[in-house]
C-alpha cells in the first residue's frame, strides 16, 4: 500500500554505555518506536525524522526531531526519553514547538561553556516565505543557513545569517554537521552552488561538500521573529 513520504517514519532511541563494545549487540538498549499521528498539527503533520538526542536543562535526555509541515511556522517535536533508555513518550499538546529551520535536517549541541544550545539550520526568510505553498514546503527551501540559539531547547532565536543565495531552486546549504572549536564553530555541509558547468541539478542534489569556520560565533546577534519560523 502506497503511503505518503514520512508516514512510516517512527521515532525511538538506541543507547550504549560509553566504554562498551559498539559491535556487540547485547550492549545496546532499544526503546519503543513511536509512529506519527496524521491528525497532529491540525492535519499538517507529514512525519518526523532525523532526531537529536540532547541532554535537557535540568538533566534527562530528549529527542528533538525535524517535523515535515506544509506551511509556516516550522516546528520540531520534543520526545522524552526515560532514564533507562527503554521508553520514549510524546505529548502533542506541549511537544511541538516553533523552530526556525525545523523542517530540514539540523544538529543541536549544548554549549560547553554552559550557555544554552546552538544549531545551524535552513531557515525560511521573509523574502522566501511567499514561496511556501502548493508543492513547495518549508523543507524544500534551503538557500539560507542561519546560526540559531536557545537557552532552554524551547525558545529559539536566529543569531546570524551564515550563508545565503536568493535562488531556492538550484542553491542550498544543507545537511550540516558541526563542532565547537574554542570561540569558533567548524562546519561541513552539502552545498548546491554554481560550478561553471551548469551548477547543481536541483537544490537537493548538491554538487559540493564545503567546509566553513564561523569565528566568534557567540558574539553574533540578530533580531528576528523566531516565533514566526523565520
Amino acid at each position: 500500500i502506497h503511503q505518503p513520504w514520512g508516514a512510516h517514519f517512527r521515532s525511538g532511541v538506541l543507547s550504549v554505555p560509553q566504554n562498551a563494545d559498539l559491535l556487540n549487540r547485547a550492549n545496546w538498549t532499544f526503546s519503543n518506536f513511536l509512529p506519527r499521528n496524521p491528525e497532529w498539527l491540525n492535519g499538517d503533520f507529514g512525519g518526523w525524522l532525523e532526531g537529536n538526542a540532547v541532554v535537557a536543562p535540568g538533566g534527562g535526555v530528549v529527542d528533538v526531531l525535524r517535523v515535515d509541515v506544509s506551511k509556516l511556522p516550522e516546528k520540531v517535536a520534543i520526545i522524552k526519553v526515560s532514564a533507562n533508555g527503554r521508553k520514549v513518550s510524546f505529548d502533542p499538546a506541549s511537544g511541538f514547538i516553533n523552530f526556525p529551520g525545523g523542517a530540514t535536517k539540523f544538529t543541536i549541541r549544548h554549549d560547553p561553556q554552559g550557555r544554552g544550545y546552538w544549531t545551524l539550520a535552513n531557515i525560511v526568510t521573509p523574502e522566501t516565505a511567499g514561496d511556501v505553498g502548493g508543492k513547495i514546503k518549508p523543507g524544500g527551501i534551503r538557500n539560507t543557513l542561519a546560526l540559531v540559539y536557545s537557552p532552554d531547547l524551547r525558545k529559539w532565536q536566529v543569531r546570524g545569517i551564515i550563508l545565503h543565495h536568493p535562488d531556492i531552486t538550484h542553491h542550498a546549504f544543507q545537511y550540516v554537521d558541526w563542532h565547537f572549536d574554542g570561540r569558533d564553530i567548524v562546519a561541513a555541509l552539502r552545498t548546491a552552488y554554481d560550478d561553471g558547468l551548469g551548477g547543481a541539478h536541483t537544490f537537493h542534489d548538491a554538487n559540493f561538500l564545503t567546509f566553513y569556520r564561523i569565528r566568534n560565533f557567540r558574539s553574533l546577534h540578530m533580531k528576528t521573529d523566531s516565533a514566526g519560523g523565520r
